[in-house]
């Protein structure tokens, strides 16, 4: 199999492809790029919140939830990069990509005519679902699967477009617990083959997935992630889900701190409502988890979790129209099963309020 991914590799540097990155509603192509080499955003969100956990008060404050910084620009004619970075995230070293963990994004893309594009670089994991595509300070509630996955990898990125269609392959390194052995994790890849459609003039999107993670050199883990969105004049609809194995260590939710990494079976099914109504948008949620053990054969618990928010953007000015106010509830449940069938549920209840605001400082 690492032969495999080594001709695909070597196929990706023979043949020039390259891939597009999207944002939550396509924030950044709404942006006054201008054609720049360097433009720098800075990307921020603050919120005051309230939550509970099982009834008791566990948290009152303000919390910084975004800080990034973005440098993106145009080189020559077909020529960008990105480089992202968050300043409220330890800087962790990743040995094997050679960054920081703070650094999202560090690529170069070059296209070749209209269809063919490449990114090299430190990048989005290219997996399915309109989740995954949301920047996070656009997210309230997560789905289990994408709120405790890295989804930022080194490597490189094909996509080829035809009409309304994009067709993305990636490889790149797949060194995390969750997908990679400690003996292997100096070896194993992640292939990731995405579609991006529209269809119907816009009324049907689609982010549709099959991902592999090769966990040891005879082991490897299968992902399916796949979103739909519908969208009819002022409102939008997204139907995600994640169903897939990796190795995971839940012990702290289960009440055993000694439980240890576990092979696992997760699903994940999240329903996204959306209503524009000028400067007011109208957001409601709602998710479904559940974790199989495959050691116990059994389910570990499962959960649900539902959100209402409402955001306004009271400005107009250029460099305001992306400045928001927003307040949102949220309340999750978990309900656990086999071998911890006894434990109680559990729940939380959410509120807050925030500003947010993404701005071309340059």
């Amino acid at each position: 199999m690492n032969k495999v991914f080594l001709l695909i590799g070597l196929l990706f540097f023979s043949i020039s492809l390259s891939a597009q990155y999207r944002e939550s509603d396509d924030i950044l192509k709404k942006l006054l790029w201008d054609g720049k080499m360097l433009n720098v955003l800075i990307d921020m969100r603050v919120d005051g919140q309230t939550q509970f956990k099982n009834k008791d008060l566990d948290y009152v404050g303000f919390k910084g939830q975004t800080m990034r910084l973005w440098f993106a620009g145009e080189i020559v004619p077909g020529f960008t990069y990105r480089v992202r970075y968050r300043l409220n995230k330890p800087q962790d070293p990743l040995i094997r990509d050679n960054y920081s963990s703070a650094i999202d994004h560090a690529w170069l893309a070059f296209a070749i005519q209209d269809e063919w594009k490449i990114t090299v670089g430190r990048q989005s994991m290219q997996i399915g679902t309109f989740e995954c595509d949301y920047n996070g300070a656009d997210l309230y509630l997560s789905s289990m699967v994408n709120g405790d996955i890295d989804l930022y990898k080194t490597g490189v990125t094909a996509a080829f477009n035809t009409g309304e269609q994009t067709f993305s392959m990636q490889i790149v390194n797949s060194d995390y617990s969750q997908f990679a052995s400690e003996e292997y994790k100096n070896k194993s890849l992640n292939m990731n083959l995405l579609w991006q459609g529209s269809l119907f003039d816009g009324l049907l999107k689609t982010r549709c997935a099959y991902s592999l993670f090769q966990y040891e050199e005879s082991t490897f883990y299968h992902w399916l992630t796949t979103g739909l969105q519908m969208n009819i004049n002022n409102f939008s609809t997204e139907l995600d889900y994640f169903s897939g194995r990796r190795m995971m260590d839940y012990g702290g939710i289960v009440g055993n701190p000694e439980l240890g990494l576990r092979q696992v079976d997760d699903q994940s099914l999240s329903l996204n409502l959306k209503y524009y109504l000028g400067k007011w948008h109208f957001l409601g949620k709602g998710v479904w988890n559940k974790r199989k053990d495959t050691s116990f054969d059994d389910t570990a618990y499962s959960g649900w979790g539902t959100q209402a928010a409402v955001e306004f953007y009271p400005f107009n000015r250029e460099r305001l129209r992306y400045l928001r106010f927003h307040a949102a509830y949220v309340y999750q449940r978990t309900i656990f099963d086999g071998p911890f069938y006894q434990q109680p549920d559990a729940d939380s209840h959410l509120a807050l309020l925030g500003v947010r605001w993404l701005f071309k400082a340059k």
